[in-house]
């Protein structure tokens, strides 16, 4: 019972965020400037606001969207651990660094008046938090120096990024954050490439998790078409088309080898096939 209401409280938390989120970006939806130098003899300069596109604001408000569904792609695996009260071999990693790139992503929103970025990230915070402190609970009295290393990590970068943001020019600090989320991103997205060698060796693609990477595919794809065409932001659209790559190269391994049982069956009936024809 305990669980259930956790898991209802969380869901209409990120409900009530997605409809705010709504409105909020709907109303801070940034306007693309064309100058044009007028044919007076003062050649004054007047400026003309112009609507993106329909379908480049429709992916603006989408892009956060899809980020929260990113977020919550553990949840499942969380509410697993919190009833059977154990981790198996689930890494703590992924959730620290869930909590450190949503935090880095959502100063970077705020240092350069996105929004959208901002308030996405943040509730990547929330989520990567409950993510943390459940499989924490659970886990063994033995890991618990491990655990420590995560929260010395998490907060030095807390307090680093915040001694930037509060010492250095708004201008810089934007740039060394951001270069900072780059870094971060990629390092987040690309992770389940890490296991690139297993799949092959084993023929089996098991390893990598197809909601997180469908997710991950969908929301790569509009941040980096909203960072090139509507923001022009180096920071959001260079990460996201790397982890737009990484996705497609998990999908093309998912397709092929799929979690290893059912291709090894296609790969024999293809060979008995064969020696049959023959």
């Amino acid at each position: 019972m305990k669980t259930k209401s956790l898991t209802r409280i969380n869901i209409l938390i990120v409900v009530s965020v997605l409809c705010w989120y709504g409105r909020a970006a709907s109303a801070a939806l940034p306007k693309s400037t064309t100058i044009r130098a007028s044919t007076t003899k003062e050649n004054s300069v007047s400026t003309e606001l112009k609507q993106p596109p329909k379908w480049l604001e429709a992916c603006n408000q989408l892009a956060p969207c899809t980020n929260i569904l990113c977020s919550l792609a553990p949840l499942s695996t969380i509410l697993h651990v919190s009833r059977t009260k154990s981790v198996g071999s689930l890494p703590l990693l992924p959730y620290s660094s869930m909590i450190a790139n949503g935090f880095v992503w959502a100063l970077y929103g705020h240092l350069a008046h996105l929004p959208n970025v901002k308030y996405a990230n943040m509730v990547g915070i929330m989520l990567g938090s409950y993510y943390f402190k459940e499989w924490t609970a659970a886990a063994a009295a033995s890991v618990s120096g491990a655990i420590i290393y995560h929260k010395l990590a998490i907060t030095w970068i807390v307090l680093m990024n915040f001694f930037v943001a509060a010492r250095f020019p708004r201008k810089v600090a934007t740039e060394i954050v951001g270069k900072e989320g780059v870094f971060v991103f990629v390092l987040l997205f690309a992770s389940p490439l890490s296991a690139l060698k297993e799949v092959i060796a084993n023929k089996s693609a098991a390893a990598i998790p197809l909601p997180f990477t469908v997710a991950s595919t969908i929301n790569c794809s509009l941040w980096s078409v909203v960072g090139l065409l509507l923001m022009n932001d180096f920071n959001i659209y260079f990460p996201s088309i790397l982890g737009l790559l990484c996705a497609m190269i998990q999908l093309f391994l998912k397709g092929i080898y799929g979690d290893g049982v059912g291709s090894i069956k296609r790969q024999n009936s293809f060979e008995m096939m064969g020696q049959q024809i023959a």
